[in-house]
């Protein structure tokens, strides 16, 4: 009862090439968790959002990358009903939420202006919450502080560790 050697090579290849199979559908399984593929990228482009009667909103990029719901945005400046402009080096924008981080100014029609780092501004209620410290203009009065709370809508502005600087 001896065992030929063609079948013990033929058993020892099929074992081989079933271990090397397993091992490449096991690894190629791990990279596609956690590796997130992007959507869209783009360079130098304007998205707008309209409804029936009006634009909404305007974003210009000059890069962005979209991830699923949520889009990464270089050198932007967006603009919408409330915003004549807010311009950032970065922007993530998720849901109605739009997160501005690097060289932040954000300019009214009404003469008001804004600089910052780092910002959150909610568009759904029009509210922008600045976070650090800011320099905010109306006309020639200056006003500086740590953080700020500013309802674009109801023109309301909260501040904290006020210094400012007013002209009547």
């Amino acid at each position: 009862m001896a065992v030929k050697i063609e079948w013990i090579l033929v058993f020892m290849i099929v074992a081989i090439l079933a271990f090397a199979y397993d091992f490449k559908v096991k690894n190629s399984s791990l990279q596609n968790q956690t590796q997130v593929s992007k959507n869209l990228e783009f360079y130098n482009i304007s998205f707008t959002k309209v409804d029936k009667k009006e634009i909404q909103s305007i974003i210009y990029s000059r890069y962005g990358v979209l991830y699923g719901n949520v889009l990464n945005t270089y050198k932007v400046n967006y603009k919408d009903n409330q915003i004549e402009s807010l311009k950032a080096d970065n922007a993530i924008f998720v849901d109605d939420y739009v997160y501005v981080e690097g060289n932040i100014s954000l300019y009214q029609k009404d003469n008001f202006s804004c600089f910052t780092q780092s910002a959150i501004y909610n568009k759904k209620l029009s509210i922008l919450n600045i976070p650090k410290r800011f320099v905010a203009k109306l006309n020639d009065n200056v006003i500086k502080g740590k953080n700020l709370i500013y309802d674009i809508q109801h023109k309301l502005l909260k501040a904290s560790s006020i210094e400012a600087s007013l002209e009547f």
